[in-house]
């Protein structure tokens, strides 16, 4: 008898369908790392964003007892707002002159199915205003854009 040396057709076949399911798997995988890496880039520079605008507020020498303000982000299609709110003491009745102010800073920007949005918020012990005191306008000159 002659030996014979050599894959039959069907276990050719048998090892290509197992290598091709094998690369399909592993290309799957690939990519979805791919939009997961690129989900975290974008989320890293929306939170830089926002740590971006703590920070000109937080390098205000003055702050109100309360205020707003509002703006957006060029160039990364996203839109921020911060709050100023009295932190210790919880309420500003006496009027002191130097105050805790928590300061929050949201951004948000469209999202695949809705927006997302990031917060960031800080505390800073500085001087107060009551008087008509524009934080939107404080920080636009300041910090111009």
């Amino acid at each position: 008898m002659r030996s014979h040396r050599g894959f039959t057709l069907i276990e050719v076949l048998v090892a290509a369908a197992v290598l091709g399911i094998a690369g399909t798997a592993l290309f799957g995988l690939l990519s979805r790392s791919l939009y997961n890496l690129r989900k975290i880039e974008d989320l890293h520079r929306y939170e830089l964003a926002a740590q971006n605008v703590m920070n000109e507020v937080l390098m205000l020498s003055t702050l109100p007892a309360e205020g707003r303000a509002e703006g957006a982000l060029d160039g990364i299609g996203a839109h921020w707002t911060e709050n100023v709110k009295p932190w210790a003491p919880p309420t500003l009745e006496t009027k002191p002159d130097q105050a805790i102010l928590s300061v929050e800073v949201v951004v948000t920007w469209p999202g695949r199915s809705s927006q997302r949005s990031i917060e960031v918020e800080a505390l800073k012990s500085g001087k107060v205003t009551y008087s008509d005191y524009d934080l939107q306008r404080a920080v636009e000159n300041a910090f111009p854009r």
